[in-house]
């Protein structure tokens, strides 16, 4: 199973993974950045970008050991949005002696039962429309879902944000018909944030929905190293949404963290 992505930079290793809304190319704001200082590793996670899904059980995880092992990547700092903070995560308390730190950006958590009704009602109706096959539809309602949040009109995020979330959803819902059974952790990972030993930064759009809000509160309280901030002005991506502030967050707490 070949992983698509790319490693430029060079000092201590940082791999970003994206949300389960985009690929690599959320990234694009961080990687020349992060460069500057880190050997970065981008890359699209099974079934998403240019990576392919194939039918037959995987985890988000092992595909991570194989990259990392592939890369020659011993340990690395893990940057994580939505599902790719909650990958991050599990992956953290599988193979603890092979991360150094954790930026946890909006990210989703293994175990955590979703409460909120409007929440619920739209992914109900995106998933309504994928069986449709109307993936255009499907994209429309994710797009306001995650980019605008419950309390922002969609007209408030730039139309190239916009334009952009929608190429990497429309490029992602083909391996939704590939027959890929994802396998996840033995025990919830919610049940074992106590257990990361390493410094973690848990960040979050001012805006997301009230879901990711709990989630987040959830990570602060119960990772012991963990360090929490909120960019205001962004929704699910600050990292697309407000780029310099998360860079400068984000960049700040690696430096420490990693020195």
């Amino acid at each position: 199973m070949k992983l698509h992505g790319s490693v430029r930079g060079t000092g201590s290793d940082v791999v970003f993974l994206h949300a389960g809304i985009a690929d690599r190319r959320m990234w694009a704001p961080q990687a020349p950045v992060f460069e500057r200082t880190f050997r970065v590793t981008t890359y699209d996670l099974r079934g998403f970008g240019e990576s392919p899904m194939v039918p037959g059980p995987y985890a988000h995880t092992r595909d991570l050991v194989a990259l990392l092992d592939e890369k020659g990547v011993k340990r690395a700092a893990l940057v994580g949005a939505s599902m790719g903070g909650s990958v991050a995560i599990d992956f953290t308390l599988e193979h603890p002696d092979r991360v150094t730190a954790l930026v946890l950006v909006d990210a989703g958590l293994d175990g955590y039962r979703f409460q909120d009704p409007w929440l619920k009602e739209r992914w109900a109706a995106s998933e309504g429309a994928l069986e449709r096959g109307d993936w255009e539809e499907a994209a429309r309602i994710e797009i306001a879902t995650w980019l605008a949040g419950p309390d922002r009109r969609i007209e408030e995020v730039p139309q190239s944000l916009r334009d952009l979330l929608r190429e990497m959803l429309l490029a992602s819902y083909p391996a939704t018909k590939a027959g890929g059974i994802e396998e996840g952790p033995d025990t919830s990972s919610i049940e074992r944030l106590g257990e990361i030993r390493v410094p973690a930064l848990v960040l979050l759009g001012e805006h997301d929905v009230p879901d990711m809000r709990r989630i987040a509160g959830i990570l602060a309280s119960d990772i012991p190293k963990a360090e929490h901030a909120v960019i205001a002005n962004a929704a699910h991506l600050p990292s697309l949404e407000r780029p310099e502030e998360f860079n400068r967050l984000a960049l700040e707490f690696l430096e420490r963290a990693l020195r």
